[in-house]
């Protein structure tokens, strides 16, 4: 049965970000496509650089294509790789002043959001996505605190890579575009980053996996190179559309390529699907659509971790975590009413299998009550994308029964 969607009263924004320039695509409340901002009107002129730069003795900020066009006036201070900068939490000079980084892309971040909004017409923010090359603690942590100082709740942001943001396009796209397979290909200069998203059944929906492949076209023979490529990355299952981005396709060269990449698929080219793939991300975060897929990548969970609970004497599993969600963004929380012996069985399952391994955990030491009289508070932390760390602390049951405060932890995981 679809889950209940919610409606929104913010608006939905997707960021692709790199070292170079930040793409900002948005979702209005009553919308259900993505607007990418450009930077010309009707155009698609969608690369804003990543660039800040200051006006010498007093507190004025440039950022984009203004701080680039004042970079090298006098009187104008322009602040060289602060975002890598602030990934790192480094300390920047400018203007004989010393700031933090992460402040310096507080700024050009702040810009970014106020050219969407100015488009948007709209001021409340439901949820932002941020989409890298690759997700890491630094990046996760840049991104919440710099949405925060901008007014931004930390529980309205998300970051993901690349691969889950073309999962998230992909599978928003027309039905007839989504029936098969699908692939991306990435092409600056002579480097192909190519993706293949794969559909399989499974009991939870329809489980996604995506290959990941890099290649080196030829650069006396293009177009042969990559239709090489093409022949690789497209055999097995039909695909049913495939995805060109990046500055490194041109018509100059892709003859014999693009005919083999014509020939039984629909093709697609463009320089913000990433950027909208994050504002969908964020539209299926916000339970804004109904979804019926389950991704499992690099940073999401790899498995399912369950209770069985008695609901009105019918027994049910009842899901503290599960796969597919980002694993340093996950968290499941219960109450539970003891009934038996002091022990807790946890489930422990794979997406794509119905087997299930059961880790008991043995409540020493709990102090003894009229069965039905201890109530527990049970907490799920992942601790990587196959481990969870479990913790179950004793609350006694209200004036009838005191908590004793003790709490058993366990961490369980698969291989």
């Amino acid at each position: 049965m679809e889950n209940e969607v919610r409606t929104r009263t913010g608006a939905v924004y997707g960021i692709d970000i790199s070292e170079s320039r930040a793409l900002i695509s948005y979702i209005n409340p009553d919308g259900a496509e993505p607007t990418t901002v450009s930077l010309v009107y009707g155009e698609e002129n969608y690369c804003v650089p990543m660039a800040v730069t200051k006006r010498d003795g007093i507190g004025q900020w440039y950022t984009g294509e203004e701080a680039l066009s004042r970079a090298d006036q006098s009187g104008f201070t322009p602040v060289k790789d602060f975002y890598k900068k602030a990934l790192s939490g480094e300390k920047i000079i400018v203007d004989a002043g010393l700031y933090e980084a992460s402040d310096i892309f507080t700024i050009y971040l702040r810009r970014l959001i106020e050219m969407a909004q100015s488009m948007s017409g709209v001021r409340e923010t439901e949820m932002i996505v941020f989409c890298v090359q690759d997700v890491t603690k630094e990046a996760v942590s840049l991104f919440t605190a710099a949405a925060s100082r901008i007014g931004i709740d930390i529980q309205k942001t998300a970051v993901i890579d690349k691969k889950e943001a073309f999962y998230y396009y992909c599978l928003s796209q027309l039905s007839e575009l989504k029936k098969h397979d699908m692939a991306l290909f990435e092409c600056e200069d002579l480097n192909v980053y190519a993706l293949r998203l794969n559909k399989n059944s499974s009991d939870d929906g329809e489980l996604i996996t995506l290959d990941e492949k890099y290649f080196t076209l030829d650069e006396n023979d293009k177009d042969s190179s990559f239709d090489d490529v093409l022949k690789q990355m497209l055999a097995g299952n039909q695909v049913s559309a495939i995805y060109l981005t990046g500055s490194g396709f041109s018509k100059e060269w892709m003859n014999l390529s693009l005919q083999r990449a014509l020939l039984g698929h629909r093709v697609f080219i463009g320089q913000n699907l990433y950027t909208r793939g994050a504002v969908y991300a964020a539209m299926v975060k916000t339970k804004s659509v109904n979804w019926g897929y389950t991704y499992v990548g690099d940073h999401e969970l790899k498995l399912n971790v369950s209770l069985k609970v008695s609901d009105l004497n019918e027994l049910k599993f009842y899901p503290l975590i599960r796969a597919g969600e980002s694993w340093y963004e996950e968290k499941g929380e219960c109450e539970a009413i003891l009934d038996g012996s002091p022990e807790v069985e946890i489930y422990i399952g794979k997406p794509d299998s119905r087997k299930t391994v059961v880790s008991v955990l043995k409540l020493k030491d709990l102090p003894v009550r009229e069965n039905r009289l201890t109530r527990l508070r049970i907490t799920a932390t992942p601790v990587s994308d196959k481990k969870v760390s479990i913790k179950i602390l004793d609350l006694g049951f209200g004036e009838i029964a005191r908590g004793s405060g003790k709490t058993f932890t366990t961490t369980i995981g698969i291989d």
